[in-house]
């Protein structure tokens, strides 16, 4: 029943128009039962974008949260006109979480951050930097050596990362040093086409993203950050991990018939809305079947 329910939702959203973009940038935050990380990363993101001048919306996705994550974007809704609450009533996982909220957006470009303000919102000038360099994503990148930047967690996740990230590597992206970073950007033609096409609603969809990009032909920049691990992560290290293992050898097959002429069709088709300022079905016929 919930897989029909999933399939269902998924062909719906592919079929809906795109509209012009109203807003600079979108921010997509997943929040899944964080009342409590979630306030000062809010702050924080506000206070940068108002400082910076531009018009931008704040996206905050409630992953079916049992306690009171769903009251603080309310408190923060009711005072800035830029924050917007997408309530789920069941937890269906970040993947999940992230791909509603930026299906849902209207930013020229689309930032995903994590609720607990990992990666402090400044990074964003450097991703802005890479897109403005002529690439299609940015994405924040833990394993990156620079001497501008520091990288904070413990000795366990970073080796069980790099384990993970050479499978990656070996299996489907032989040139990205971090999949999993929580701090990625698009443009707007890119985030459609990608997440319209994204199948995995928990931690393994940063990698199917990847994937399809690389596939698709997109430029992908992977920049050095600053990143500090905070506490109360939902990633379980063990359970998880063997998920994401099993996805990697699916989305191999899944996404095989990707390709740089699929994305070619539908940029001339998201060209046409830009042109001419109005929406069209015609995006639809590009896009991948749901996964059965």
């Amino acid at each position: 029943m919930q897989s029909s329910t999933t399939e269902r939702l998924n062909d719906w959203m592919e079929r809906q128009p795109v509209s012009a973009p109203t807003v600079d940038i979108s921010i997509v935050v997943p929040a899944y039962n964080e009342e409590r990380r979630l306030p000062p990363t809010m702050i924080d993101i506000i206070d940068f974008f108002d400082r910076k001048g531009c018009r931008y919306e704040v996206i905050v996705v409630d992953d079916g949260s049992s306690d009171n994550t769903a009251e603080v974007v309310r408190k923060f809704e009711r005072v800035r006109p830029e924050v917007r609450l997408i309530q789920l009533p069941k937890n269906h996982g970040k993947g999940h979480a992230v791909r509603l909220g930026v299906l849902n957006s209207h930013g020229k470009r689309v930032l995903f951050a994590d609720a607990d303000g990992a990666t402090p919102i400044q990074e964003v000038e450097r991703l802005q930097a890479a897109l403005e360099a002529g690439n299609d994503i940015a994405i924040g990148s833990r394993a990156k050596a620079s001497s501008e930047t520091r990288v904070a967690t413990s000795i366990h996740r970073k080796v069980l990362g790099r384990v993970f990230n050479r499978c990656v590597n070996a299996i489907l992206l032989p040139s990205i040093a971090d999949t999993q970073c929580g701090f990625k950007m698009f443009n707007r033609k890119a985030a459609l086409f990608l997440f319209r096409r994204q199948t995995s609603d928990r931690f393994s969809f940063d990698v199917e993203l990847l994937f399809l990009a690389h596939k698709a032909g997109l430029r992908i920049a992977e920049v050095p950050i600053n990143w500090t691990n905070v506490p109360g992560s939902k990633v379980n290290l063990v359970l998880d991990a063997i998920l994401m293992f099993r996805d990697v050898f699916r989305f191999r097959v899944l996404h095989r018939g990707v390709s740089r002429e699929q994305y070619e069709q539908f940029e001339r088709s998201f060209e046409a809305i830009e042109t001419e300022g109005s929406p069209t079905a015609g995006l639809a016929a590009t896009a991948s079947p749901p996964a059965r």
